[in-house]
């Protein structure tokens, strides 16, 4: 039993010193999109099944798994459709956004950053802001149901990314030796999201969303919105490697 401890304890220490525990790095692109999915604004449902949403958005203060002290800036459109009229609570959503901006490296594993990496960070390549850009598209299903004035929703699909610049450039520098990428600068996560939103008379609709991307790792964002019966709409978000920001945009309906 001593011995099948200290074989364990001697294993931990040599993939300690070979430099095996290797922090992971990813995307930009494998992150939350800035969508501000718009309620049925009345009661009874008499809205529009079709609506198009655009929406401008920015962050800050960005932190994440291993990344940090970066901004991001982009915009997004967003197709709305309910199959079954605007009174049916259920919806098909799909967006197609992009964004771009500048983020440093990091350590926030504890007991992965191995000294190399430590090293690295500790250099003026490592203190860097790197550029990057990131094209995102999602797919998804979802039900708004109505609750007297308050609306309960849920949604569930799927996010497609891609994305390139001096920070994937990097990443792939790291990759080499002294960290893990969790992907090529390309791939598909798993998107989750539930809200809860309240009517506020005819002066439109408030909704507090969170959002749950999963690829290897868990990545959770929200967004607080206001909708005006107009179609304009703007909030605040915070999200993983977004940062925190405000957005803004229109609701059309046809």
């Amino acid at each position: 039993m001593k011995s099948s401890i200290l074989f364990c304890m001697l294993s931990v220490a040599a993939l300690s010193l070979c430099g095996c525990l290797n922090p992971h790095l990813s995307s930009m692109g494998a992150s939350q999109m800035i969508v501000a999915h718009q309620p049925r604004l009345a009661v009874n449902g008499d809205s529009s099944s079709v609506t198009v949403a655009v929406d401008a958005f920015g962050g800050a203060k960005m932190t994440g798994r291993n990344v940090k002290d970066g901004f991001s800036a982009g915009a997004t459109a967003v197709l709305n459709y309910r199959p079954f009229g605007f009174s049916s609570p259920l919806y098909l959503e799909t967006a197609f956004g992009g964004k771009g901006g500048k983020a440093s490296f990091d350590c926030s594993e504890a007991g992965k950053c191995n000294d190399f990496y430590n090293a690295w960070l500790e250099g003026p390549s490592g203190k860097e802001k790197y550029s990057f850009w990131s094209l995102q598209e999602r797919i998804a299903v979802g039900a708004d149901f109505d609750v007297g004035p308050v609306i309960l929703g849920l949604g569930a699909g799927i996010q497609i990314f891609e994305g390139g610049g001096d920070y994937d450039d990097m990443r792939d520098y790291l990759g080499a030796v002294h960290a893990e990428n969790d992907d090529e600068g390309y791939g598909v996560k798993v998107y989750s999201s539930a809200r809860i939103g309240a009517r506020i008379g005819s002066y439109g609709v408030i909704a507090f969303e969170t959002d749950v991307m999963w690829l290897k790792t868990v990545n959770v964002g929200f967004m607080l919105n206001y909708f005006h019966p107009s179609g304009f709409h703007g909030g605040v978000f915070g999200a993983e490697k977004v940062g925190y920001g405000v957005n803004f945009g229109k609701t059309f309906s046809f």
